[in-house]
């Protein structure tokens, strides 16, 4: 399939939305852009740096993903997660957080990841990736940081961005990189881009987020022969039915075609 025809079809799936909508599809030789450059609320999908400074950390010694460290009670926010539905002071390893950060979208465990990686260290990682509309402001569920103006945002060229150094690394470590991409293909929220994901030829990883008035999606696409990266950020969503249904025809689009 061409590029000009991705384009139209995917433009054909976004026409009956009037909000901001960003999408960056990328294979080996050819890249559709449609407001890849908009700064968006990142909501979730910014908790793919945040395990990525993790593992880099864990590689130069500043983390050590097994050890194994209380949950306390007085950091348990609400939200997407399982750690608020669990005993008080559970105890699990530092790799466990992040997995529960990334497959479940667990905000308790994300804020654990942040507060032991360091906002900056996350932030600086996003400009070594050349990811300069990337920038982590506040803590998750941080409600007083919203009202006070604190976004955390990004926009879908820059989540390309991220996935291609997790499919092949050039900051991170190969194995750093095949962990991460292994923690992502167990992704349990699955109704957007890997909706139709019905063929085991393809192995899907990714990473969704959702706010109030947003609904986002990215993943890795690897088929036999090539790897297709895809971001749709979608911002001022009305309708979150409709968004979730048109991020999921992308999705199928892009695996029927084999883009």
């Amino acid at each position: 399939m061409s590029i000009k025809q991705l384009e139209a079809d995917v433009r054909s799936i976004i026409s009956g939305f009037h909000s901001p909508v960003g999408i960056t599809i990328k294979n080996e030789t050819e890249t559709l852009n449609i407001n890849a450059n908009s700064r968006m609320p990142a909501a979730s999908v910014i908790k793919i740096p945040i395990i990525m400074e993790a593992f880099r950390q864990a590689e130069n010694g500043g983390l050590d993903l097994s050890e194994t460290l209380s949950v306390p009670a007085d950091t348990i926010v609400g939200g997407s997660g399982v750690l608020q539905a669990l005993s008080e002071d559970v105890s699990m390893t530092v790799l466990d957080v992040l997995t529960l950060m990334i497959i479940v979208s667990d905000n308790t465990a994300s804020n654990l990841a942040l507060k032991w990686v360091g906002i900056d260290h996350v932030n600086r990682l996003c400009r070594e990736l050349q990811c300069h509309h990337t920038e982590i402001q506040r803590y998750f569920m941080d409600m007083k940081a919203a009202e006070e103006g604190l976004e955390n945002t990004t926009t879908a060229g820059d989540m390309v961005n991220f996935l291609e150094e997790i499919a092949s690394p050039w900051l991170l470590s190969r194995n750093s990189a095949k962990r991460i991409l292994h923690i992502m293909t167990r992704q349990q929220l699955s109704s957007k881009l890997p909706a139709y994901h019905t063929n085991d030829d393809i192995i899907m990883a990714n990473k969704t987020g959702e706010l109030a008035d947003a609904e986002h999606d990215v993943g890795i696409f690897q088929f036999q022969e090539r790897t297709v990266f895809a971001a749709v950020l979608m911002d001022r969503v009305s309708d979150h039915v409709a968004a979730r249904q048109a991020i999921a025809r992308i999705g199928k689009m892009i695996m029927d075609r084999n883009y």
